[in-house]
């Protein structure tokens, strides 16, 4: 049936930049500056900075925000509703130039209480302030007799607030105080781009823990949707200028044998990106399809050789240039029943009755034997739907296979009919299966050795190119039902 889509909508209203014009310490920071005068321990500076923070706002916007979360079922519902969305909003338009924005529109689906929404699509809406009268986008729009509050929406400009400090060695102390604080968790000292930590800040590995990792996000890409045997991966690449240099990522595959209790595992691979995937070493079933570059940080990952209809959990880890590891992050995600081309169930069904029908000769039996038993169990299931559709009047198909083959050979083809979860068998009754084809570019790298700790990600994509050559993919997919989306 698809899988759960979620879009994010959200509309700001900037009505005000606001910028300092003229500096007032306040008297509480007056004080604690000037007990640290004397002060040598980093402690004491970074204690202040945990107390005022570590810069001020110079200039900011102010205004509006909303942003709304729609939920959908799967990406049909989602482009249907898109769709006439943007034929009533046009119409509307034509008659009052007031916008009609999208998430009006689920609303009011919602409100009338359409089998639409009642089938999984729903919506959450949060604002921050008062939307201003003037704003045609707001999904609730303010009463023009109530006044617009506006709320801070970001900071342009920032300054470290050392630069308030007079004295030359106060400042010193704390400008070094704040960049310990910044990339080194105040645990250490900022010697160049990288993390000196204290004796206190290492790990019971014995790894140094005073920079802290970035935490990679693993996601299901929002591009290309799951097939049954293969998923698409994707994170961002993130590395501060100062204090960690990430060397490798590292993923774990488990196909998940218990649905309720995820950790009952089957299998297990763990992959290295670096030696593993990019390099061409041992990853005929996980190829890259995005790397970073000078515009985008993003990784994404194909991952192919899946089995239908099964439970696989999917974990991530960031590595640093010391061996250590960053926090996990993980997707579970169940592979879509496997994929029939159901025209070609179709023309099956015909073969078979044709066979069947009147005198059966021992090599049409054969004939129908050998095309029923190659088929596997989801195209046997349309098969069979599809001749008692239109030939049921003639035999069942069960019984018409018992008549024609005999118990034993019938049973064999029969016996396939119960390899399929409850699931998938329930989808392949619906009275229409479509078959749809999409393409994926990917990176087919031969071998060759990638020295990690030299690696320069901003500039992977153009690296690769030496050992990379770019290939597409074809992937099949099913959409299930009566509906033309």
């Amino acid at each position: 049936s698809g899988y759960p889509l979620l879009q994010h909508w959200k509309v700001q209203s900037v009505m005000y930049h606001v910028r300092l014009n003229q500096l007032t310490i306040s008297q509480s920071f007056s004080n604690a500056l000037h007990s640290l005068d004397g002060a040598t321990s980093r402690g004491d500076f970074v204690a202040l900075l945990d107390q005022f923070g570590n810069h001020y706002i110079q200039e900011a916007v102010y205004g509006f925000e909303e942003s709304c979360s729609i939920w959908y079922p799967n990406r049909q519902v989602q482009r249907q509703l898109w769709l006439e969305y943007e034929d009533i909003s046009k119409e509307e338009r034509e008659r009052d130039p007031k916008v009609l924005t999208f998430p009006e529109y689920i609303a009011s689906l919602s409100e009338s209480g359409t089998k639409r929404m009642a089938a999984g699509v729903r919506m959450e809406c949060h604002s921050r302030g008062r939307c201003p009268s003037s704003c045609p986008l707001c999904h609730v729009p303010s009463s023009p007799d109530v006044p617009a509050e506006p709320i801070l929406l970001e900071v342009t400009k920032a300054a470290p607030i050392y630069e308030l400090v007079t004295n030359n060695q106060t400042q010193r102390l704390l400008q070094e105080a704040t960049m310990s604080s910044l990339w080194c968790s105040g645990s250490g000292d900022v010697i160049e781009d990288w993390c000196r930590c204290d004796s206190s800040a290492f790990g019971a590995d014995g790894l140094p823990t005073c920079a802290p990792l970035p935490h990679p996000i693993l996601r299901l890409s929002t591009d290309h949707e799951p097939s049954s045997t293969l998923v698409v991966l994707e994170w961002g690449h993130s590395e501060p200028p100062i204090g960690v240099q990430i060397v490798d990522y590292l993923l774990r595959q488990e196909k998940v044998t218990d649905r309720m209790d995820h950790s009952k595992v089957e299998t297990e691979t763990v992959l290295s990106f670096v030696d593993d995937i990019i390099s061409g070493a041992k990853s005929p079933c996980a190829m890259p399809a995005q790397v970073p570059d000078q515009l985008s940080s993003t990784i994404s990952l194909i991952i192919r050789c899946l089995e239908p209809d099964t439970i696989y959990m999917f974990t991530l880890w960031g590595v640093d240039n010391t061996g250590r590891r960053s926090r996990s992050s993980d997707v579970t995600v169940k592979t879509p029943c496997p994929v029939v081309d159901d025209v070609k169930a179709q023309e099956i069904a015909d073969k078979i009755y044709n066979l069947f029908n009147g005198y059966t000769s021992g090599k049409e039996q054969q004939t129908a034997y050998n095309t029923l038993l190659d088929l596997g169990s989801p195209s046997l299931h349309r098969v069979l739907y599809h001749y008692n559709q239109h030939y049921e009047s003639f035999g069942e198909f069960s019984w018409r296979c018992e008549d024609e083959l005999g118990p034993r050979k019938a049973g064999l083809i029969l016996s396939q009919l119960g390899d399929l979860s409850s699931w998938c068998n329930s989808l392949l009754q619906e009275p229409k299966i479509s078959l749809q084809r999409s393409s994926l570019k990917y990176l087919a790298c031969r071998y060759s050795e990638i020295k990690p700790y030299g690696l320069d990600w901003s500039e992977l994509s153009r690296d690769l190119k030496k050992t990379c050559e770019e290939q597409t993919l074809s992937v099949l997919y099913n959409d299930y039902g009566d509906k033309d989306y």
